[in-house]
């Protein structure tokens, strides 16, 4: 049976560590950076309703599974610190935002490529 973990948030100057045990590895199944909403990472204290509406400041956030699959997946741990340089590069929000990863994994029976 194979396990589907829930969406995690890994805010600024977190690191993303997923470990599966020795017989299996990694599979990115979800990977989302930004600032997509509310949550552990930004609470409403953070936002003021006056910019709130503006998509570059919350609502803003970009598919990054494509990089974690390439740091992550087929490996049997991995470490994403955050934030991280490539991630950065997809700018999905205004320039000089803290930005969060949104991530979800599961581990499967294999070998390590």
């Amino acid at each position: 049976m194979i396990y589907v973990g829930n969406i995690e948030e890994y805010c600024n100057l977190e690191t993303y560590n997923p470990k599966c045990w020795k017989n299996e590895v990694i599979v990115i199944d979800e990977a989302i950076y930004g600032r997509p909403h509310v949550g552990k990472c930004i609470t409403s204290d953070d936002v003021y309703s006056e910019i709130a509406d503006n998509p570059l400041y919350l609502g803003c956030s970009a598919n990054v599974l494509h990089l974690l699959d390439s740091k992550c997946s087929g490996r049997q741990q991995c470490q994403v610190y955050i934030p991280d340089a490539e991630l950065e590069r997809t700018k999905p929000c205004l320039k000089d935002l803290k930005m969060f990863l949104e991530v979800r994994h599961h581990c499967v029976e294999g070998r390590v490529l």
